[in-house]
C-alpha cells in the first residue's frame, strides 16, 4: 500500500510539473510573437520614409490611365510590392481585404504600386485593380523616389494634409480607419 501511494503522489507531482511547464510555454511564445511584431514594424522603417514625414510630390499614371498626384490623393491608404518578391505574394490577399473594408467604411482612397514591368506585374494588378488605383513603374519611378522605397512589401497610411502617419511591413498592423465625415 505505501508504494502505491508513493507512485500516485509521484504522477500527480509529474501532472502539475507538466501543467506547469505548458503554461511557461505558452508565456514564451506569446513574448516571442510580441517581440517578432515590434521588430516587424522596425523593419517596415527602414524601406519607407518615416512615418510622420511629410510625403514628397508626385505624379504618375495608374494603369486605368488616371493621373494621381500627391496633392490629389487626400487620405489614402498604400502599399508597395515587387513581382519577385515572396513576402509580397503572401501579404498581397491580406492588403485586398484591408483596401476592401477602408475603401467600404472610410471611403478612403487606396492606392498600389508594382515596382517592375507591366508584363512582370500582370498576376498583381489583376488582384489589386478591384480595390485600388493601380501604379505599375520601375523601382526608380516618381512614386518609389518619392517614398524612397528600399524594400518590398511595405504599406502606410497618408492623412488629409499629405504626412505618412504610419507604416508597417504587414498591413494589418496599420492603424483601424478612422470613420469618414460625411
Amino acid at each position: 500500500m505505501p508504494f502505491l501511494v508513493t507512485l500516485v503522489t509521484a504522477v500527480v507531482l509529474i501532472a502539475v510539473l507538466c501543467l506547469l511547464n505548458l503554461l511557461l510555454t505558452f508565456g514564451v511564445i506569446r513574448k516571442l510573437r510580441a517581440r517578432a511584431d515590434e521588430k516587424a514594424d522596425r523593419v517596415a522603417d527602414g524601406l519607407i520614409i518615416p512615418a510622420g514625414s511629410a510625403v514628397p510630390g508626385f505624379s504618375a499614371v495608374t494603369t486605368a490611365g488616371e493621373r494621381i498626384t500627391r496633392e490629389g490623393l487626400g487620405e489614402t491608404m498604400l502599399g508597395f510590392f515587387s513581382p519577385d518578391c515572396r513576402a509580397c505574394k503572401e501579404r498581397l490577399p491580406l492588403f485586398v481585404e484591408q483596401a476592401r473594408t477602408t475603401a467600404r467604411e472610410t471611403g478612403r482612397s487606396v492606392l498600389a504600386v508594382v515596382h517592375g514591368t507591366d508584363e512582370e506585374a500582370r498576376e498583381q494588378v489583376a488582384a489589386l485593380s478591384e480595390v485600388a488605383h493601380v501604379v505599375v513603374e520601375p523601382g526608380d519611378g516618381p512614386l518609389g523616389e518619392a517614398f524612397d522605397i528600399t524594400g518590398y512589401p511595405v504599406f502606410g497610411l497618408i492623412t488629409v494634409d499629405g504626412t505618412l502617419s504610419a507604416t508597417a511591413f504587414d498591413p494589418g498592423r496599420l492603424p483601424a480607419p478612422s470613420k469618414a465625415t460625411v
